[in-house]
């Protein structure tokens, strides 16, 4: 070969070295790109709430030998079974907003020093709070009687645009003040079509109200409708937003949390492990 090729040999062979130098580099820049994001990723702590009547923190070995004790005596698998505790402080605290937030007598269906707590964040046009409210919440209602539960009402209001949910929230708010809050909500999820889901206006509210037997509909229309109630709906959604619930139904029971309408089988023997914590 020329002495006159050579020139164009060793431009061909630089070329080929910076494609594969180029190429290399960004195959590093993927890499580091990739572990930055890993370190970088928040992670996702499911919303919360106090442990309400456990006597003991569920993070520290005394909690953990109740836990280990529960599953030995019943044989359920945390997690599959029933609802695992939350441990982390973030997570205790965020449940401690939306437990403390509805902690009024007037939310509360059962005796107020039950041992097990259960907030209930729903919205009105939520097929899944139907199901819930339908299949699941009558069932619940042996544990209220006998002492062990108290149920807590949180308006979540998720489908205001399309199905104007957040108007049967405030009708909830208005029935709370007669005395009538879980009446209505079991009077809404009994009217909403399974599977569906139900838009609400004024006239339909007050068709509800009307069954379940609030006397007052002049004061139910005017507490409805007013900015007071307005402004309580708009913060409890609110405030489930700011601990992360972007979905509904969303449960806090005791020190744990469940998120979706899971099968009453799920609910009960998460009950009964909140009721177990609670005599530790």
């Amino acid at each position: 070969m020329s002495d006159k090729n050579k020139p164009e040999e060793r431009s061909a062979a630089n070329l080929w070295a910076l494609k594969i130098i180029g190429l290399l580099a960004i195959f590093v820049l993927l890499v580091i790109a990739f572990f930055v994001g890993r370190a970088t990723a928040p992670t996702a702590n499911p919303p919360a709430a106090t442990p309400t009547g456990s006597g003991s923190p569920t993070g520290n070995a005394g909690g953990q030998k109740a836990v280990a004790d529960f599953v030995a005596q019943t044989g359920l698998v945390p997690g599959q079974d029933f609802a695992s505790s939350v441990t982390n402080e973030g997570g205790l605290k965020a449940m401690k907003i939306l437990h403390d937030g509805a902690d009024e007598p007037e939310r509360t269906l059962g005796k107020p020093d039950a041992p097990v707590t259960l907030t209930v964040l729903s919205d009105f046009s939520c097929p899944m709070c139907t199901s819930w409210g339908n299949d699941t919440l009558p069932k619940l209602q042996k544990y209220v009687d006998d002492g062990t539960l108290k149920i807590q009402w949180h308006n979540m209001v998720i489908f205001a645009d399309q199905y104007r949910s957040d108007i049967a929230a405030q009708a909830s708010i208005a029935a709370m003040k007669q005395g009538k809050l879980w009446d209505f909500v079991r009077a809404a999820y009994g009217s909403a079509p399974e599977g569906e889901h139900p838009t609400y206006d004024e006239n339909k509210v007050i068709q509800i109200a009307q069954s379940v037997g609030i006397a007052d509909l002049g004061r139910f229309k005017s507490d409805m409708n007013a900015p007071e109630t307005q402004s309580t709906v708009s913060q409890e959604t609110e405030s489930g937003h700011s601990v992360g619930v972007n979905g509904t139904p969303f449960f806090v029971l005791g020190d744990s949390t469940i998120s979706g309408a899971y099968p009453i089988e799920y609910f009960e023997h998460s009950i009964e492990y909140q009721k177990f914590l609670a005599t530790k």
